[in-house]
């Protein structure tokens, strides 16, 4: 093969992150839909979440997955299909790759080996979280999950390097059991938790651990919080 055909290929490969919807299918962009219609293949975070994004929007594609824990091997993968010419798209299984998602790593073989790469916005928890609240927020810190153990979420809730207003993720599994800790440990704090956005079953809950502990309905779905200094 030519230097120029090899060339020539380099320059038609991309390597695209596609922003998918969190919740409601309806919230992809156009641009998504269209690059999703276009590449060659896409690498997927799940296939099956990915499959009925793909099914509802009409687009047959051939579909590689791609799960946190072999993101490095299937790096190689992505890089032998861009470097054949083909144009490749990664989706998460919702919202933005790269937040509390597989996709950073992708993107950086990319780069290193010189492919384009071209993010494709769409919904983020975070974002969509944020213009929910009932007061502006002009710093915060994001956290991701807290951790798995309750041990590990004793140190978080008491650690002096905690940085307030903070974001944190938490699951559905462990949410009543981190309320009740943090009624123990930091009944100072003003919560805000919200579940299941861009679902029909969205809401927003906000007061203290123990308020939202007796308030809350139902702890099933996916959820994000805010937790910051109550009022004096």
């Amino acid at each position: 093969m030519s230097s120029k055909l090899k060339e020539s290929k380099r320059e038609a490969a991309r390597f695209f992150v596609v922003g998918s919807p969190i919740g409601n299918l309806e919230d992809i962009s156009f641009r998504a839909v269209r690059i999703l219609s276009e590449v060659d293949r896409i690498f997927c975070e799940d296939t099956r979440r990915s499959l009925k994004l793909l099914n509802h929007l009409k687009i047959s594609k051939p579909l590689e997955s791609c799960p946190y824990f072999k993101e490095e091997e299937k790096a190689t993968r992505l890089l032998e299909c861009l470097r054949k010419g083909e144009s490749v798209a990664f989706l998460s299984d919702a919202g933005m790759p790269g937040f509390s998602d597989p996709g950073n790593r992708l993107v950086r073989h990319c780069r290193e080996q010189g492919f384009g790469v071209e993010v494709i916005g769409g919904v983020s928890a975070l974002t969509s979280f944020l213009a929910g609240l009932t007061f502006e927020l002009t710093e915060f810190h994001f956290y991701g999950f807290l951790p798995p153990k309750s041990s590990g979420r004793k140190k978080f809730w008491t650690s002096e390097s905690l940085i307030l207003p903070c974001v944190f993720l938490e699951s559905t599994h462990r949410l009543e059991s981190s309320l009740e800790l943090i009624a123990e440990l930091r009944p100072d704090l003003e919560l805000c938790l919200a579940k299941e956005l861009s679902k029909v079953s969205e809401a927003f809950f906000q007061g203290s651990a123990k308020e939202l502990l007796d308030t809350i309905p139902s702890w099933k779905g996916e959820w994000i919080g805010l937790a910051r200094r109550g009022s004096p």
